[in-house]
């Protein structure tokens, strides 16, 4: 009687056992365990919450921005890789916009300057943000 008391003891906790190994195994496989590779996001750190702006993409010659809550013009930026460029890039709210500056906006660790006028209360703004790859 006690050996088959401590053999079904021993078969639940085994299967138990066998079950946490193998969600263990899956999660493994999937990745979850792993650390990030590669680095800094494309943009980090990139705009503040209720900011002006969302990073959407970029490439060396080209920024996509997401305007915010206020229609905005893009005045000019200052780029670490590239001189000052004065622009003219009105966006309005929720709106994606392009800056286009050829060899601004590349490198490894790209500090960029983005210079704006609220539209909506005619103030000048300007927010930095570091672009990568």
């Amino acid at each position: 009687m006690k050996g088959q008391a401590a053999l079904e003891f021993l078969m639940t906790y085994g299967w138990a056992i066998l079950i946490v190994i193998a969600v263990v195994a899956a999660l493994y496989a999937m990745g979850v365990f792993k650390l990030p590779t590669g680095g800094l996001g494309k943009c980090s750190p990139c705009f503040p919450p209720g900011s002006a702006f969302a990073y959407v993409d970029h490439n060396p010659d080209t920024l996509v921005l997401q305007v915010g809550p206020h229609k905005v013009n893009v005045t000019g930026i200052v780029s670490s890789t590239c001189n000052t460029q004065s622009l003219s890039v009105v966006g309005n709210p929720n709106e994606q916009i392009s800056i286009n500056a050829p060899a601004c906006f590349g490198g490894s660790a790209n500090n960029v300057q983005i210079n704006y006028i609220d539209l909506d209360s005619n103030l000048p703004h300007s927010i930095n943000i570091t672009l990568h790859g």
